[in-house]
């Protein structure tokens, strides 16, 4: 009787195709990445497109952009910072324009609950009240790159809090940046509780920025020490140690993605920009065209005024929106001039009228300052 002879692989040849299966998944997983990643990139500049379109159609109902900080309590020019009026913690002109412009974004009735139920009673930074819009999450606010997430279980402010990704241009200014009191503070298309026109950007709407991208620390509860923080979503407060006046004194504060624990102390470090996506404080809703993106954000101490740097997780720039509706991807590597040079001065002081010195990065944030770049710049 004929046996029959079992065909089959030896042990041999089944390792050989298994290790050709893992080369070439090494080999099609960064591709994956990649294509995921540019999937993401996508989103990201169609979501500041969406904002930059609410902020121009809220300029077509009111006449003029939304002030970069609003709200409640606004009879106080002094301060966009919170007081005691006895009631409890108010939040003097710390709306965000994202705020003035849920409904041009289709978020109506979350505009309508943060009327309705007067959270000018509760700090922008307050989350144990538990105010649910404070603790919602807009989808388009968000950057799909950015790891970094609201932590439904958190009451402090930062984790607790729906987070957001973009900014309003607040220019080229350093020194008094922050202020709110007088319409020149700044020379970008918004600054904290002046509502800016479109008459008043002479440059041209499609040679000015009005928002740009910004990342967020994934968590607060990774430290403040240096070396832990990366430079995204996070603040050098560096009163004592660096004059930021000229911007090489932050400038040198970046070691690769992080902070230099060489130049920055232990404390001096702290989680600002993107984390509440409402609070339209200079130091949490800010983007200055002065060091490129992805570079240090710095103070000149808590709570003042500093250089607030775009940035992103897609490694190589970061998103703007010009006031022509048009989204560019800036690179790190963009011309920003000499970070040697002080900053023009707001509210009419030295230079204030000057082109920027921040080369063609410096001229896309400045509303009025007659300086000119072209696409070669950013390419």
């Amino acid at each position: 009787m004929r046996s029959t002879k079992r065909q089959g692989f030896t042990l041999v040849e089944l390792l050989v195709v298994i290790a050709i299966i893992g080369i070439l998944v090494g080999l099609l997983l960064p591709a994956v990445q990649a294509a995921r990643e540019a999937a993401r990139r996508m989103s990201c500049g169609n979501n500041i497109r969406q904002l930059a379109l609410g902020c121009l159609n809220y300029e077509s109902a009111y006449k003029k952009l939304p002030a970069g900080a609003a709200g409640p309590c606004s009879y106080n020019p002094w301060s966009v910072h919170d007081a005691d009026m006895n009631v409890g913690r108010m939040p003097i002109n710390r709306y965000s324009l994202f705020v003035a412009i849920l409904p041009m974004m289709e978020q109506s009735q979350l505009y309508t609950q943060i009327q309705e139920q007067r959270p000018f009673f509760r700090s922008t930074w307050d989350m144990q009240g538990n105010f649910t819009p404070w603790r919602t999450q807009v989808a388009t606010l968000r950057c799909p790159s950015d790891p970094g997430r609201l932590n439904p279980d958190a009451n402090w402010d930062y984790d607790g809090s729906g987070r957001v990704n973009y900014a309003g241009c607040y220019g080229d200014t350093v020194v008094n940046v922050n202020q709110a009191w007088h319409p020149a503070a700044n020379r970008g298309a918004f600054q904290g509780r002046y509502a800016r026109r479109l008459s008043e950007i002479t440059d041209g709407l499609a040679f000015t920025i009005l928002l740009g991208e910004i990342a967020t620390t994934p968590s607060q509860n990774l430290g403040t020490g240096a070396g832990k923080l990366r430079i995204q979503g996070s603040r050098w407060q560096a009163a004592g140690q660096a004059n930021v006046r000229t911007p090489t004194g932050c400038k040198r504060a970046k070691l690769g993605d992080r902070y230099d624990p060489a130049v920055v102390n232990q404390g001096d470090l702290w989680h600002s920009q993107g984390m509440r996506w409402h609070d339209g404080d200079y130091n949490h809703a800010s983007v200055q065209t002065i060091l490129g993106p992805n570079s240090a954000s710095c103070n000149n101490q808590l709570w003042d005024w500093g250089i607030s740097s775009a940035s992103s997780y897609h490694g190589s720039g970061a998103h703007v929106a010009f006031g022509d509706n048009n989204v560019r991807f800036i690179p790190n590597s963009v011309d920003a001039g000499d970070a040697g040079r002080a900053a023009p001065e707001g509210i009419d002081g030295a230079g204030s009228n000057q082109p920027s010195p921040y080369g063609a990065w410096g001229a896309m944030g400045t509303k009025d300052a007659g300086d000119l770049w072209d696409a070669s710049s950013i390419e």
